[in-house]
């Protein structure tokens, strides 16, 4: 995590948070230009201290050795190219819900779709080696008839695992700045994965399938306690973000469920604070456990 690797304070609390303790403090002055660098590298212990060209090369070495030996060594007639081609088309689908039919024509390449017990030994494969975390869809109990999203949204465990895959850096990120968004929210899921393993805390994804409305995580504790949580790389995008997380608590049964226990922005930004329509707003270089 950011934290981890000293690129985040840490002096705002996940647990102090889903406690109902106000954010406050800064981030730790990390520029997008920064931040998409983390994204790039990663939090890969081997590669703290080194340059990003460095660790593209490594990654995109490491990414090799699954292709060709460790999912192979998972069982047989396992295509490295193939494997490749879903590494690539996982990476390039970072924080959406991936269409599977489309998914194979990527798999397949030249020679076709693969079939679709294929493509789910190789997503198998790649979830027994641990290198994706998929985030189911939460579904709770609605105040109406709502149809909610079934499908995962699909990350890396590691964001620069999406990027090595297609081969980018942060100069490419910086000049698509929404597949950046996109990247950004894996690096977000990744810390708040992490932050909240030692609360018991699982991760899901919400969406309305009739609005379209959605947030980018809830958080949810053994004891029942949620959050709902919107990512967005740019500041300034946090009245949409909190606009987003305040219509999706109004449309969950909270007699039921309860009411959120905190409602959460998490930007690339430089300040946390708490709006006064009671959403936080919180850098991902200042949240820690």
């Amino acid at each position: 995590s950011l934290f981890e690797t000293g690129h985040s304070t840490g002096e705002v609390s996940l647990r102090r948070l889903l406690e109902g303790e106000d954010p406050a403090g800064a981030g730790a002055g990390l520029a997008v230009g920064d931040l998409l660098e983390r994204i790039v590298i990663g939090g890969w212990p081997d590669l703290l201290d080194v340059s990003e060209h460095e660790a593209s090369l490594w990654l995109r070495d490491y990414l090799r050795a699954v292709a060709e030996v460790d999912v192979p060594g998972l069982g047989p007639r396992r295509n490295p190219g193939n494997v490749e081609r879903l590494l690539s088309a996982l990476g390039r689908g970072a924080a959406t819900p991936l269409k599977l039919s489309s998914l194979a024509v990527d798999v397949g390449g030249a020679r076709g779709r693969v079939a679709a017990e294929t493509l789910t030994n190789y997503l198998d494969a790649l979830d027994r080696l641990m290198l994706i975390e998929p985030i189911p869809a939460w579904r709770p109990h609605m105040r109406s008839r709502t149809r909610l999203r079934a499908a995962a949204i699909h990350h890396f465990v590691d964001p620069s695992l999406g990027t090595a895959a297609l081969g980018v850096g942060s100069d490419d990120l910086r000049r698509d700045l929404s597949a950046a968004g996109l990247h950004f929210e894996s690096l977000v899921m990744r810390d708040l994965r992490v932050y909240g393993q030692p609360l018991g805390a699982t991760l899901s994804s919400w969406r309305d399938s009739q609005t379209g409305l959605e947030v980018d995580a809830v958080l949810e504790l053994p004891d029942g306690r949620w959050a709902g949580v919107e990512v967005k790389l740019g500041e300034a995008a946090a009245d949409a973000a909190a606009d987003s997380l305040l219509r999706m608590a109004a449309k969950i049964d909270q007699d039921r469920h309860g009411a959120p226990v905190a409602l959460l922005v998490v930007t690339g930004g430089r300040y946390a604070y708490k709006r006064l329509d009671g959403v936080c707003v919180v850098p991902i270089t200042a949240l820690g456990p």
